[in-house]
Formats: C-alpha cells, structure tokens, sequence
C-alpha cells in the first residue's frame, strides 16, 4: 500500500498527504473506529457536565473548580482537534490532506498529522527543527513534569503525618489515581519528542499518540472531578 502512494508521488512540491491510520484488516479498523469514538463521546459529555456543575452550581465556585472546568475545556479542545479526523482515517483505512514545503514520499505512517512524522517527510535538512524542538521541551515538558512530581512529593509526605489509617489509605488513593494520569501523559509526551525514533515501532508510536492525544482527555474528568464529593453532590441536586 505504501509503495502504491509513493508512485503518485509529483516531482515537484508535495501537496497532498496520504494516512495509513494502523492499516489493518477491515474488521480490526472498525472496532478501533467504534472504540475511539465511544472515548470521544463520553469525553466530550464528561468534560461538558463538570463545565456546566461548575458554572450552574454555586457551591463550587472556588479557584480549585475554576482550574478543574479549564482542563474540561482544554481536553475538549484537544480531543476534538485530534479525534474526528482520527476516526476518519481509521475509518476509511486512509485518507489525505493538504500541505505544500514538501517534495519527496507523501505518505505518513500515522493516524493524524503529528509533527514527527510530518518531519520525517521533509526533503531539507531538519536538524535544527529538532533541535529547536528539544530545546522546547524542557520549558513546556521536563519542567512542568518536574514541578508537579515536586509538588506531589510534599503532599505525600504531608499525607504519612495523617494519624488516621483510613485517612492516609484514601489520600494515597486519590494521589496515586492522579499520579497516574500524569505520568501516562507526560511519560507518553517525553518518549514522543525526547527519546531518539531509530528502531521504534510505528504501532507502538501510533499507540502512544493515542494515550496523550485521546485517553488522558477521557480519564481526566473521571479521576479529577467526578469522584470528588462535592460534585457528586451537585450532581444530586
């Protein structure tokens, strides 16, 4: 299939781009079309309800729950930025779109238009792209990342001088599940565009993209809004 793409391949400039998606049987591509589409649905409802508890219900108007419904509406961005054309490509088992800069292969072995491998394309010398983009993930990235980790760390020390067993077993509980969605999300990101691509599989990087891109956009409102009391609370009234 690739070779088959590559022969329409112009001479001049490149406009056009071709998707492979994971390029599997049919069966196989529409059960991960209807899988990510479920993901996609109840992340846009999920993200939706902790906007509207957070706007609509006055006991949640506070600093925390204002930062809580900005993370709704930045999943929301970003999954609907990614996910429907995803679902296209996977859908249709290829698809394309429109780009000129280009001249050579027109194909990209992924399921969106994400910056590695759009830059494996290019026909010039991309060494200072990615370096820029090294650079750029130490203030955008690592230090984020470290930030957090350090902030974690007091707050697990703070939690071992609770008295109460119970007590330091449900803030451990909530601090872990929170821990988790940061690490998949940072830890995908960090692997993406730090971690040299030489003999990395391209199922394994399509996969990865999906956990940053999709999956901690679908657990975020789960694991940071919906078990929270409070707006349990306001969900019963």
């Amino acid at each position: 299939m690739v070779s088959a793409f590559t022969q329409t391949t112009h001479k001049g400039n490149v406009t056009t781009f071709f998707f492979l998606g994971f390029n599997n049987t049919a069966v196989y591509n529409l059960l991960l079309f209807i899988l990510v589409l479920i993901i996609y649905i109840v992340t846009i409802c999920g993200n939706f309800l902790i906007i509207m508890l957070v706007y609509y219900s006055k006991t949640l108007h506070s600093p925390m729950y204002f930062f809580l419904s900005q993370l709704s509406i930045s999943d929301i961005i970003l999954t609907t930025d990614i996910a429907p054309h995803m679902l296209h490509i996977v859908l249709h088992e290829r698809t394309s779109i429109s780009f000129s800069e280009f001249c050579g292969p027109n194909v990209i072995d992924h399921l969106f238009c994400d910056f590695n491998p759009l830059v494996e394309l290019s026909c010039s010398d991309t060494s200072r792209v990615q370096m820029e983009v090294t650079l750029l993930c130490v203030p955008v990235l690592i230090f984020p990342f470290l930030v957090i980790v350090v902030s974690y760390t007091y707050i697990v020390l703070t939690i071992l001088k609770i008295s109460s067993f119970s007590g330091r077993l449900k803030s451990f509980s909530t601090c872990s599940s929170h821990l988790t969605v940061v690490f998949i999300f940072y830890g995908t990101l960090i692997a993406a565009y730090l971690i040299p691509k030489k003999g990395q599989s391209q199922t394994i990087s399509k996969i990865r993209s999906l956990l940053y891109t999709v999956f901690t956009s679908f657990v975020n409102p789960f694991i940071y809004s919906l078990r929270n009391k409070e707006i349990k609370d306001s969900l019963k009234t």
